[in-house]
């Protein structure tokens, strides 16, 4: 017995190394061309499943498709590649009393990112970009997404696409329900949950307050009927969930924000002065509400003759990436006014999954993927810093107090009851100071100046620290989000 265990440990030990040696040539180019090894994406093996767990820093990573390509080509057939993004949390031990647990609920639970499209008046589009916008990253970025359409006085999801089967079944978790798969993206709209919607063919109401005419609904009445919808979906295994919100900065829109852990915001406009005075109004409102603007589209921004092939701006002035306090020209898309998109609404096939024939509207779609899956990447990397930086040496030594300090005397734990505990130790013994997990979190990690109150709506939980050389610490909040902290910006910020 002792002989046969003996071997089956050693044969396990061969076949791992076996496994690591065929990766050692995968490398990430966005980390400096480290192997993904020293990087420590890969997991584990469970060598009696065959699988290799592996975890790229974020589900956003734009090299994600690639590397795990190359990881498949490099592993022997027999081995599965399992990849594991699980927005874990910070359990209190108590699961009913957990506020974390509570403001994500278990339909959530394995969503990665929530983002809500939003505009400040009807008529501009805003659905339109939301159902493109979900076609677009799951067809071009390969991602899990879902999308909930939130507006229940005028539900227009089940307009814009026309599913086989809009039976809205139940799940196998509690009370709640499953929604609807149509081309590889997760929807619900109240138009497919209660029977009074007017969709021909929709299925029963989730609870009673869904059979009220939607017409009549009031303002407290539908944030329930909202949150009840998203919360009380089974959404599964998600990378996003997008909320096509309804217009407007009222009531519905301030408890959903409230109610769940939003990531971002993206905003849809029009040209024209009254257009901007409007989406700044929103773009406010989420700010106020610690919920970045990630990126905004002009939709009708211009008509293309299709005779000349000239530009008209038939709506007035376009807005700047800077009027909409964007950081960059590319997070502004501008999406023109086209009979191809029209005709797509009116047929429910939308842009994203019609023929390649209008390739202009559809290129717009994906720059707007490409714009938000990279302003997530590096919500979850901190990309300002280069991922390879805590790998060197810093020139300039660490001060307490204005005193030079070993970088080998410094640890940093995380308390529940007290926080973050900065742990200094010298001949004299250990001194121990306190960081506020607030604070550090509104703090630029390279620079340690103030983010005021920019860090995004964030829970102030710590998941899991990470010492990351001479550099600093890896700290990973509770929405799965990971910066790199620099020492000195730790050691400023303790008490």
């Amino acid at each position: 017995m002792r002989l046969t265990r003996s071997l089956f440990n050693r044969a396990m030990i061969e076949f791992e190394e076996k496994v690591f040696h065929s990766l050692r040539n995968v490398r990430d180019p966005t980390a400096g061309g480290k192997s993904i090894r020293s990087l420590g994406y890969l997991k584990g093996l469970d060598v009696k499943k065959n699988q290799l767990t592996l975890s790229l820093p974020s589900p956003f990573h734009p090299l994600r498709a690639a590397i795990l390509s190359e990881i498949k080509s490099a592993l022997p057939p027999s081995v599965e590649v399992v990849e594991s993004y699980g927005k874990a949390f910070f359990s209190t031990g108590n699961a009913e009393n957990d506020d974390t647990k509570n403001l994500t609920g278990p339909g959530l639970d394995r969503t990665q990112a929530i983002v809500a499209v939003y505009s400040c008046k009807g008529g501009v589009g805003k659905s339109t970009v939301s159902v493109n916008l979900a076609y677009a990253l799951a067809k071009i970025k390969n991602l899990r997404i879902g999308l909930l359409d939130c507006d229940i006085y005028g539900p227009s999801l089940p307009t814009l696409i026309d599913p086989q089967d809009i039976t809205v079944r139940r799940s196998e978790i509690g009370k709640m329900v499953k929604p609807i798969d149509h081309h590889g993206v997760k929807v619900l709209s109240l138009g497919y949950v209660s029977p009074k919607s007017g969709i021909p063919g929709a299925g029963a109401a989730i609870s009673p307050t869904t059979s009220v005419e939607p017409a009549v609904i009031r303002g407290p009445m539908a944030s329930r009927v909202v949150t009840q919808l998203i919360k009380g979906t089974d959404w599964g295994d998600l990378d996003i969930l997008l909320l096509d919100m309804p217009p407007g900065t009222g009531d519905v829109q301030l408890t959903l924000c409230q109610e769940v852990v939003m990531d971002g915001a993206v905003a849809v406009t029009t040209p024209g002065s009254l257009s901007k005075v409007d989406v700044l109004k929103g773009i406010e409102m989420f700010q106020s509400l610690n919920i970045p603007t990630l990126a905004a589209v002009e939709n009708m921004s211009y008509f293309v003759n299709p005779a000349t092939k000239e530009e008209h701006k038939i709506f007035g002035i376009q807005s700047e990436y800077s009027d909409l306090s964007l950081s960059s020209p590319d997070d502004l898309v501008r999406i023109p006014l086209s009979e191809a998109l029209s005709s797509a609404n009116d047929s429910s096939l939308p842009i994203m999954l019609s023929p390649p024939s209008a390739s202009t509207e559809a290129s717009a779609y994906a720059s707007l993927a490409d714009v938000l899956v990279k302003k997530l990447f590096e919500r979850d990397t901190m990309m300002d810093v280069p991922l390879d930086t805590f790998s060197s040496s810093s020139s300039d030594p660490l001060l307490i107090d204005g005193k030079p300090v070993d970088l080998d005397a410094i640890s940093l734990k995380f308390d529940k009851a007290r926080g973050l505990l900065l742990r200094i130790f010298s001949e004299n013994g250990a001194t121990e100071r306190v960081i506020n997990p607030a604070v550090l979190l509104d703090t630029n990690p390279k620079t340690g100046e103030s983010l005021g109150g920019k860090s995004g709506n964030v829970r102030p939980v710590v998941r899991s620290i990470e010492r990351k050389g001479s550099y600093g610490y890896a700290i990973t909040w509770q929405n799965g989000a990971t910066f790199i902290y620099s020492m000195q910006v730790v050691v400023d910020l303790s008490e």
